[in-house]
């Protein structure tokens, strides 16, 4: 993609003869939707909730086809690459990539002799976006203590919910035994209570509200982790006799 690309249902708007696309501001911060209660008797209100909603995302480009005709030629054309509703779009700027669902819900334009000034506008129902790239948390291997914590960064300007990936290598004293892995700065986090065996391989994936056990669903107490962005820090603990496993987590970098 070029420094200033956007991708929309599969559609690169930015290669194609004649569109000159050169400006977007998917950076910019959509509007909170703020809930105030005021406090019987009190000169005193209280902000309750404070939520994102829908953001505007404004896409600008230059289309000239050397004359009139032609240049309504390709406005017809990009018409036709926008229809699509909750398409997937994909903003690229400065060599990384941000994704939404979202759809066109403005087409305008203005002409300046055969050139047609264009912007269009999407609106993503989902106003925080997601790097395409999936970025490595941490990775420890061959832990053999029942409780370790690892300190890592978040990215992004949003809350990030990780895939925490879990393999035992072996393990002894694990007929219904607990493992814990949680947010040590919150203490927000899950314990999941079975019989475990070498091999076993836990994934949590907190984007998707899943624990998995080989595959399988299990059951847990608890909250998933989540971490906000900047200095973090996750910790684990279990009832094992003795265990040797690995730990990684992974996550896409949200933005607001």
């Amino acid at each position: 993609m070029d420094p200033y690309s956007v991708s929309f249902a599969g559609n690169d708007l930015s290669v194609f003869t004649g569109i000159d696309l050169y400006n977007h501001d998917f950076n910019k911060l959509p509007k909170r939707e703020i809930k105030i209660n005021k406090l019987a008797r009190r000169d005193l209100s209280i902000i309750t909730s404070s939520e994102y909603s829908a953001k505007d995302i404004r896409i600008y480009m230059e289309v000239c086809g050397g004359s009139r005709a032609d240049t309504e030629v390709l406005l017809t054309f990009i018409k036709a690459l926008v229809q699509p509703q909750n398409g997937l779009l994909v903003v690229s700027q400065g060599g990384e990539t941000t994704e939404y669902t979202a759809t066109m819900n403005e087409f305008n334009y203005s002409w300046l002799g055969v050139q047609a000034l264009v912007e269009i506008v999407f609106i993503a129902s989902d106003p925080i976006g997601r790097n395409q790239d999936e970025t490595t948390i941490f990775t420890l291997t061959g832990i053999t203590s029942s409780t370790t914590s690892t300190t890592f960064e978040i990215g992004g300007s949003s809350t990030a919910y990780p895939l925490i990936t879990y393999t035992l290598n072996t393990v002894t004293g694990a007929t219904l035994q607990d493992v814990t892995i949680l947010n040590a700065r919150t203490n927000q986090g899950i314990t999941i209570n079975r019989t475990w065996a070498n091999g076993d391989i836990l994934t949590i994936d907190s984007d998707l509200l899943e624990a998995r056990v080989n595959g399988a669903v299990v059951d847990f107490t608890g909250m998933f982790p989540q971490f906000e962005t900047g200095a973090n820090s996750l910790s684990y603990s279990d009832s094992f006799t003795t265990r040797s496993f690995d730990l990684t987590a992974t996550y896409q970098a949200r933005l607001v």
